[in-house]
């Protein structure tokens, strides 16, 4: 794709229950699971059992980008599929730490591709050009509460969920609640009180998250018998 092309519906699959490439998690989320969602890319990657999900902040810091990269090249390393927006600075850093690691990536984005900002299209583009996909349910409605609607389909898709720097009121916040309702892994990086976060710390202190740093790590919190389901 010509880095001057913006990534559109033209050639994306419309997927609905009865598809062949419909991800059988989200009938996990019963009332409110989607009823068709438009897919851009490599459908493969729905097949695939190694996914892993990060949601970033939308107020990045250096040590919050830093760790959600790091964490993101060594999952991507060892063959992890990643579930990201892909919008926010931490998400970017996600996305491109992943892609260097030679991973592919699953962005499960708030409307088309048409209508996203220019650095998230950028992303976008770099996606779907090292084999990655975009995700966008169908008739979405547009208004704040969009990123939240989104959140549910990455909290369904991946059996575990690592949080950034997220905020108290954040979509991450949503994926969380909804993930560890579906019994998935829900952790989170390292922050403290000078830093963004406040969702995050939260989770900790209730123990809704658990804290990791690297893949093994996290592996320790995936039960195998979620990702089998998956």
């Amino acid at each position: 794709m010509p880095a001057h092309e913006t990534p559109g519906t033209d050639g994306a699959v419309l997927l609905h229950p009865e598809h062949e490439h419909w991800p059988a998690a989200f009938a996990d989320l019963g009332s409110i699971a989607p009823r068709r969602i438009f897919a851009l890319g490599a459908l493969d990657l729905l097949q695939s059992q190694a996914r892993t999900a990060l949601i970033g902040g939308r107020t990045a810091t250096v040590a919050g980008r830093a760790a959600g990269a790091a964490l993101a090249a060594g999952l991507a390393a060892r063959g992890d599929v990643l579930v990201t927006p892909a919008e926010t600075g931490t998400d970017l850093a996600v996305v491109d730490a992943a892609r260097r690691a030679g991973g592919r990536i699953i962005a499960i984005i708030d409307r088309p591709p048409a209508e996203a900002g220019y650095i998230a299209r950028a992303a976008q583009r770099g996606i779907l050009e090292h084999g990655g996909l975009l995700l966008w349910e169908a008739s979405s409605p547009r208004g704040g509460t969009t990123s939240h609607r989104s959140a549910r389909l990455i909290a369904a898709l991946a059996p575990r969920l690592v949080l950034v720097e997220i905020g108290a009121r954040s979509a991450g916040m949503t994926a969380a609640a909804i993930a560890g309702g579906l019994s998935r892994a829900v952790a989170a990086t390292p922050t403290d009180q000078s830093r963004p976060g406040r969702g995050t710390r939260q989770l900790l202190a209730a123990d809704l998250a658990t804290l990791v740093q690297t893949p093994d790590e996290l592996d320790a919190l995936s039960d195998p018998r979620t990702l089998a389901h998956l």
